[in-house]
């Protein structure tokens, strides 16, 4: 046998061995790569050193939750798998979307998560909380899961995860997903450095911490974990509220998305009016303070980075894009301390990240910043599935990172 054929066999059984091993997605909600460095939590940290790690995990467009969740877990853009705003209008449905509505009626979702893919290869999953994980996909769910609750604490979700990496094999998951929202809710309502934020931080930080020893335990370091964010975190100026309802006409609809006004309308001549209304009150507002507060795009001007470059019933004719620091909103009520949503471009403190840790992965590395739809190759190669056909992601960043 020659040396190559040896390197390739070698590479065979490396993969069989991992490929029966479970992996562990978890999710925090609104955590900023900025905070690593920040706030120094010591077992991510120490998970980034045992491990790989991204200098930044890239959201999209819109940098909301919904939207980028469902990117990682079906690794599609959102105009291919059908989520994209928090809240936005379909038309073939006719009806506004809320969140979780999936769960009520499947066709919202157009592209397949994980834990669907994984069932259809013959595998269990597991989800402990995950932007539409109620969603029956072709009339199926994941073998586990529960419905959302928020209050459920952080604690309670990963004892649930350690109980689903106990169950006999027959039965246990190869794949579980789990949420937290602690970081994103004490981020959104007390802002940056608050003593609720790093409290927050420090308190998921203990948790996850026990949660890895007790892997390692129990399990002889025998699971990959994943720690993805879905975007970070962006001061408001309680101030920046940006008057809008008088300049949508009638027979124009509008959605209204906190950092976006989405504008759907068959009518082109009053989509016209409510643009150039928009116009002409940011022209009024430079005067004033001469600073913009949003700029106004048309479906032909749609930044090819949004990828929203094709006409599907989700897609706005018109998007009115709040710039970082302004929001839209019905009064300061309901104005945050921070913020996400804003074009990911726009500023880096929207980064989010990655870890990977376990014996798929390589140790002490890391490696550049990449987009969010590139995770769900990562972990299809990390748990030995087929490589998925018809995804806006790419193996080229597992590639760098799976041993």
């Amino acid at each position: 046998m020659n040396l190559k054929a040896l390197i390739l066999l070698g590479c065979f059984f490396s993969s069989v061995s991992w490929a029966k091993t479970p992996l562990v997605l978890l999710s925090i909600d609104g955590f900023a790569q900025r905070y690593i460095a920040q706030y120094q939590p010591k077992n991510l940290m120490s998970l980034m050193q045992q491990g790989t790690s991204a200098k930044a995990l890239l959201p999209i467009y819109p940098s909301k939750t919904f939207p980028n969740h469902l990117s990682i877990i079906t690794g599609r853009y959102p105009i291919n798998h059908g989520i994209v705003h928090n809240t936005f209008y379909h038309r073939d449905i006719d009806k506004d979307y809320k969140l979780g509505d999936g769960k009520n009626d499947a066709r919202w979702l157009t592209a397949k998560p994980l834990w669907h893919i994984n069932e259809m290869q013959g595998n269990k999953s597991a989800v402990y909380f995950w932007p539409e994980s109620e969603t029956a996909i072709d009339n199926k769910t994941a073998s586990y899961y529960y419905p959302y609750k928020h209050s459920t604490p952080n604690k309670k979700r990963l004892e649930q995860i350690l109980a689903w990496l106990r169950l006999p094999e027959s039965e246990r998951p190869n794949f579980i997903a789990g949420y937290f929202a602690s970081v994103d809710d004490a981020g959104h309502k007390f802002g940056e450095n608050s003593p609720q934020l790093i409290d927050a931080i420090s308190k998921l930080d203990a948790l996850l911490g026990d949660f890895v020893q007790q892997i390692n335990q129990e399990f002889k370091g025998k699971v990959n974990v994943v720690i993805v964010s879905d975007h970070g975190m962006t001061k408001v100026n309680k101030h920046h509220v940006i008057k809008w309802q008088e300049n949508i006409i009638e027979g124009v609809k509008a959605i209204n998305g906190s950092t976006q006004l989405y504008l759907y309308s068959d009518n082109e001549i009053k989509l016209q009016q409510s643009v150039q209304l928009f116009n002409h009150a940011q022209a009024n507002a430079q005067t004033e303070n001469k600073q913009a507060q949003y700029r106004v795009y048309q479906y032909i001007d749609f930044p090819a980075h949004w990828h929203l470059n094709r006409k599907t019933a989700v897609v706005p004719n018109v998007i009115i894009e709040a710039l970082p620091s302004y929001v839209f909103s019905q009064g300061k009520a309901n104005i945050t301390a921070e913020t996400h949503g804003y074009d990911p471009k726009s500023s880096q403190e929207l980064e989010a990240i990655f870890i990977a840790t376990g014996p798929a992965f390589s140790k002490n590395k890391q490696i550049a910043a990449f987009e969010n739809i590139h995770v769900l190759p990562i972990i299809t190669r990390a748990l030995g599935l087929k490589d998925v056909d018809n995804i806006d992601g790419s193996y080229q960043v597992a590639e760098q990172i799976v041993e």
